[in-house]
């Protein structure tokens, strides 16, 4: 048994770094535009990073301040899915423990990306009141709309300075107002950002005073922001219950191999058990996302 584990992880590991490099080296050949095989007049396999799913991708893990393209990042996922996989056909020796546990990591995978990137969002849109009282006050000194935009760059904190640096940056190498504003809604999806882009594009379409729309603005955010504070706060026992019944039957299956070493690999190996696992799972797992459903604070 301890050999079949050797093996295993030996086995996996060297998977990993094979397709690490394979996804590396086909990123970095793709980015530099330079032909993989002798026939360079055929097109070869696009890279993930050049398809729109994984401009998205890529969008989302710069959001999520990880420092790896959506190439690397798949095959990473790909190469722990296939550990996970190896270890648990070791582990219960039997194959239907191959996709669950590779769904598993690429669940979670998923998953820390995803809340990563929420919590991007989340950080702009706590920030999008100041940002905007500062453009506010920029224009009602007697600055335009691109020289507040580079004193708001300069002075907001992380996240927002990054992103409207991007944007003043885009500006300076002359692109339009609308195109770097609309662009900057696009990169940084979050809802109240896009009403802000909107606000001061029709401001300038339609006239009027946008340092008072602004300010107005502003006001308006920071309501938002202290009622979906209190509705966190109110609806933090429903997130609380998702997370405890994600963590029952984990609970319970670490104390029972803890009582009687074995019990898993025994009930999920033989008959009926890994079916009747993957079954709970998917039960749980609706119900964990149901109960989150139903505490979510939209916008």
């Amino acid at each position: 048994m301890t050999g079949t584990w050797a093996a295993a992880v030996v086995a996996c590991a060297s998977a990993v770094l094979l397709v690490a490099g394979v996804g590396r080296l086909a990123a970095s050949r793709g980015g530099d535009g330079v032909a993989a095989g002798p026939r360079a007049g055929r097109p070869g396999p696009r890279p993930i990073a050049a398809r729109p799913a994984g401009r998205r991708l890529g969008a989302r893990l710069a959001r999520a301040g990880l420092p790896l393209g959506p190439d690397a990042f798949v095959a990473l996922v790909a190469a722990a899915a296939a550990l996970a996989a190896a270890l648990a056909l070791a582990a219960t020796r039997s194959p239907l423990a191959v996709p669950v546990a590779a769904a598993v990591v690429a669940g979670a995978a998923a998953g820390v990306v995803r809340s990563a990137d929420r919590r991007h969002l989340a950080r702009v849109e706590s920030q999008l009141p100041g940002v905007a009282q500062q453009l506010a006050a920029a224009l009602q000194a007697g600055l335009s709309l691109r020289q507040a935009l580079a004193r708001a760059a300069r002075d907001a904190p992380e996240p927002c300075r990054e992103e409207l640096r991007r944007a003043v940056d885009e500006l300076a190498l002359g692109s339009r107002l609308e195109s770097a504003l609309e662009a900057l809604a696009v990169r940084v999806p979050a809802h109240d950002l896009r009403i802000m882009v909107t606000a001061i594009l029709v401001q300038r379409r339609t006239g009027g005073n946008l340092a008072r729309a602004l300010s107005a603005l502003a006001v308006r955010l920071e309501e938002r922001a202290q009622l979906a504070r209190e509705l966190r706060g109110a609806t933090a026992q429903a997130r609380m219950t998702a997370w405890l019944v994600a963590a029952l039957p984990l609970g319970a299956g670490v104390m029972a191999e803890l009582a009687a070493p074995g019990t898993l690999a025994r009930v999920l190996g033989e008959g009926p058990g890994l079916p009747l696992l993957a079954v709970s799972a998917s039960l749980y797992g609706a119900g964990v996302l149901w109960i989150r459903r139903i505490g979510r604070v939209e916008p």
